[in-house]
């Protein structure tokens, strides 16, 4: 299904922010919002928040190596896309959702994946992009998994 939008002015529309937990899920997120981007032009931020509970110490998180490791993936992301400018954003929160929509506050749309889930998966795993979706002030754009 093709949907057109408008964007009026191309140089305006400066920056789409891809909100992305580096998993399988989050792809084809990642896609639309570079194919969005080769179309206008537009810069992408790749932004991932590695959670960083308060007891983080206390249950063995190692949030130094997974800020390095999401660095690197998000480095071969932007690598897979190189007619596309890209700007990579690792953030630590405890907050992810709030660290997300702050992140994402000067950007023109915020991308997101879902996973899908759907009954007691959601219940006990909550969904990011449900609460992305009802705090951000930019508009969201939400894929499917499978989706793109």
């Amino acid at each position: 299904m093709a949907v057109a939008v408008d964007f009026g002015d191309a140089a305006a529309m400066a920056e789409l922010c891809v909100a992305t937990d580096l998993s399988p899920a989050s792809t084809p997120a990642i896609d639309l919002a570079m194919r969005w981007a080769r179309a206008l032009p537009a810069t992408v931020v790749l932004l991932h928040v590695v959670h960083d509970p308060v007891l983080a110490p206390a249950l063995g998180n190692d949030v130094p190596g997974d800020i390095a490791a999401a660095k690197v993936r998000l480095q071969q992301l932007a690598g897979a896309a190189p007619d596309v400018t890209c700007r990579i954003v690792v953030r630590a929160a405890d907050d992810v959702v709030g660290t997300i929509v702050a992140a994402a506050a000067g950007s023109h749309y915020l991308f997101v994946g879902t996973h899908g889930r759907s009954g007691f998966q959601r219940l006990r795993l909550g969904s990011v992009a449900a609460a992305v979706l009802r705090q951000s002030h930019v508009p969201v754009v939400c894929v499917p998994a499978g989706r793109g």
